[in-house]
């Protein structure tokens, strides 16, 4: 149900977009727009509101069934209707903060760079993909969940001595609340440019026990050690590149076929950003194969780095069977490599026991070596 889930979000999309172009609700918008400013950042910002509180509204159902009531069929959420309308009002208010500030910035460059504008804006947006990986861990996060330092213990110690170990620049390690919202475990180093933070939710405290908890911090830090986050930046930023090339050629296409009918004639007009958002959603939905295996290399390379650094490869094998409860644990080989963001169970799995074999004869290998 959730691969068919991917193909009903880019579809969802079209209609939504089309619905604005076909109707000219969207040049109605515009054209309002401009009686009520004569400068063309204020129209921009004026239209970009009032046209992505449509498309939130619009796609709202879709939200509401895949992020609430999925959810709760399969006993991942923990939160009312009410919690999760909460933590969809901060969603919406921060997509509807970036949009009245980044859109103008968008159709400046437009405007500015004419035919290259796409090259310009693919580096805006890589700009502000770095911004939001360095304010993530202290700024947007802390609107979802509440962070408290975890308490000392051989197990903080153990997990500080790993990051010190890997020169990862933490202090402390916080726990977030999430089982207030769902019971996945979960964890990760975050944050950029000085602004790193080592987390791990308190469903991984409650579910696991210390040697899981370190297998999976043992992987995470692997993240951060390996330069992951820079390596992500630079292939995603590859990929931003080709997708703002699809969407010029795209639009001009398009513009071509249905300019007319649509009342949109180039790129710089803002009644045509709808037609934008559908492209990027055709696009993105087309890139699913290559931008999963950018992650799951990182995430396998991950995986090694943690197996070799905590070296508790049966504590890892047991935390892919616990996730196993929201991550399909037996794929077919091509599901695998197009739909998975990460290694399946099995693969994880199978990657600690082979790791688990050429290690057995180790000390500490061989004596806590136990049965499955």
């Amino acid at each position: 149900g959730g691969y068919w889930l991917r193909l009903v979000e880019v579809l969802y999309a079209l209609a939504v977009a089309g619905l604005l172009l076909w109707t000219g609700l969207s040049t109605a918008i515009r054209d309002w727009a401009v009686e009520r400013s004569h400068s063309r950042s204020a129209q921009v910002m004026l239209y970009g509101g009032v046209t992505v509180a449509l498309m939130t509204a619009a796609g709202f159902p879709l939200l509401l069934y895949e992020g609430f009531f999925r959810e709760h069929a399969y006993g991942l959420s923990n939160q009312s209707l009410l919690q999760w309308l909460g933590d969809f009002g901060i969603r919406f208010a921060l997509i509807l903060a970036a949009s009245l500030v980044l859109l103008p910035l968008l159709y400046l460059i437009i405007r500015t760079a004419r035919e290259s504008w796409w090259l310009w804006a693919a580096g805006f947006a890589i700009a502000f993909q770095v911004l939001a990986v360095v304010v993530f861990p202290t700024v947007i996060a802390p609107l979802f969940n509440t962070y408290t330092p975890l308490p000392d213990s051989p197990l903080k110690a153990r997990i500080l001595t790993l990051a010190r170990a890997n020169d990862v620049p933490a202090d402390t390690v916080w726990v977030m609340d999430t089982s207030r919202r769902s019971s996945r475990i979960s964890a990760h180093v975050s944050g950029f440019l000085g602004t790193t933070r080592i987390t791990l939710n308190d469903n991984l405290l409650k579910q696991g026990t210390p040697d899981e908890v370190l297998a999976v911090m043992g992987h995470e830090i692997g993240h951060y050690a390996m330069g992951h986050t820079t390596r992500l930046l630079l292939l995603t930023g590859l990929v931003t590149i080709i997708g703002f090339g699809f969407v010029h050629l795209g639009y001009l296409a398009a513009c071509d076929l249905f300019g007319g009918q649509w009342q949109v004639r180039k790129v710089s007009d803002v009644a045509g950003l709808p037609l934008m958002a559908a492209l990027s959603s055709i696009f993105l939905f087309l890139a699913t194969p290559a931008l999963n295996s950018i992650v799951r290399t990182t995430e396998h390379q991950a995986d090694l780095f943690g197996l070799n650094a905590v070296r508790k490869p049966d504590a890892f094998a047991t935390v892919m069977l616990k996730l196993s409860a929201y991550r399909k644990l037996e794929p077919g080989d091509w599901e695998e490599r197009v739909l998975f963001d990460h290694p399946s169970g099995r693969t994880r799995i199978e990657t600690a026991m082979r790791w688990k074999k050429e290690h057995i004869a180790d000390p500490d290998i061989r004596t806590t070596a136990r049965l499955p």
